[in-house]
Formats: C-alpha cells, structure tokens, sequence
C-alpha cells in the first residue's frame, strides 16, 4: 500500500525559548484564537514549533523546512515570536529560512519588534510586523495572506481587543507539557507603572494594565 500523501501545514507558529521547560504562552495565544478571529479552518492548518537558543540555527531552518510543503505556489506562512533573549539567534534563523525559501510568508511579533521597527535587521528580513498585541491581527493577517486581499503594509499595528474577546490558551497545552515544562497563567497584562526608559511602555511615557476576569482564567482548561 502506498503511504499517504504529507499534508503539510499552511501556518507555523515558532519561537526559539530560553530553555525547553519554558513553553511558550504567546504562541498559544495566537493558536487559541485563529479560528475565532481568522475564521473556521486556521487552526487545523497550523502547526506549533518550539526550539531553544541554544539549538544551532541551521538545524532549526531545517526543520522548518522539512515541516513545510515543497509547493512554492502555495502560501506557507511563518510566525516567529520575538524576545530579547532571542532576537540575535532568531535574525539567523529568518536570513537562512528566506534564503533557502523566499516564497514563504514571514511574520514577527512580540515585545522586541514593537518598536523601532524600521532600525532592525530582523524586521528588515520579515515580510510583516505585528506591533502590540496579536491575538486577533494574527489570524486577520494569516487569513488575508492565504485567501486575499493581502495587506498593503508591512508594519501592522496589532488590534487591542476587549479581554472577553481572547480565547484563553491553556487548552493548547499538551499532556507532554503539563508533565514536563513550566506553565504560565496570565491574569492581566500590561504594567501599572511608569517607565520612560522602557521600551516595553506606553509611547507616551504611561502604561496601563487590563485584566482577565479570574473565574474564565480559573474554569480554563489544564488550569487548576
């Protein structure tokens, strides 16, 4: 009998940890909502990827590419989160992905690239930029690359939603996960305090924080 086809997915989500303990809460964010706020079908074409920084960039590309379809006609769509534990390893990652498969779709997002997007090597490699928040500009985005209209801009402010309007992630956790790596439960985001020498607050020198509603976050699955 003949094996059955590969069926490669439209979407990898993918991020370079500190350490494999740590697993990632933005990406299952970002998993959690596809559907949602991109509509039936994203997230059964998306595909979590979690590699360390101390893992050899050449070899993370080359998983990727073994994960992705060989067909340059179709869109693939790679997301990368972005830290400042990661940045340096994560622009060798991006130059040697795009090297080898310049067809694919590259996305970043995350705290590092939210800001002076336009001074950055890895922004200069990506082919969009997701500043802020990217629970629903994701999707929207993933959406609109793969069944049009594709956006105009590179740099794409992320949609801050209403809290309520965020599927909790833990359910994107794996049995793998909850045995062997530390789980993150957020209950608020943002920070109350001032900080003008922080990237990571307000442009205008302030921050706020906005938070969940504890009895969805407590009800959530895998969280106890």
């Amino acid at each position: 009998m003949a094996p059955l086809p590969r069926t490669a997915p439209r979407i990898i989500l993918a991020t370079l940890n500190a350490r494999y303990i740590h697993a990632s809460l933005g990406l299952r964010y970002l998993l959690a909502n596809l559907d949602r706020h991109g509509g039936a079908g994203l997230r059964a074409q998306t595909l979590l990827r979690e590699y360390t920084i101390s893992r050899p960039a050449h070899e993370v590309v080359a998983d990727l590419l073994a994960t992705l379809d060989d067909d340059v006609d179709t869109v693939q769509i790679v997301g990368f989160g972005v830290y400042i534990w990661n940045v340096t390893q994560t622009t060798e990652v991006i130059r040697l992905l795009k090297a080898a498969r310049p067809d694919v779709k590259v996305v970043l997002g995350g705290p590092e690239v939210s800001h002076e997007t336009d001074q950055q090597a890895i922004t200069a490699l990506a082919d969009f930029v997701i500043t802020g928040w990217g629970d629903v500009s994701f999707a929207r985005l993933c959406r609109a690359l793969i069944d049009g209209p594709r956006p105009l801009m590179k740099i794409i402010p992320g949609v801050q939603p209403d809290l309520d309007d965020i599927t909790l992630p833990y359910q994107e956790y794996s049995d793998a996960d909850l045995a062997h790596r530390l789980l993150y439960v957020e209950a608020s985001r943002g920070c109350p305090f001032i900080m003008w020498n922080s990237f990571y607050s307000a442009p205008q020198g302030y921050s706020r924080s906005f938070f969940f509603k504890l009895k969805n976050v407590k009800s959530s699955k895998n969280v106890h």
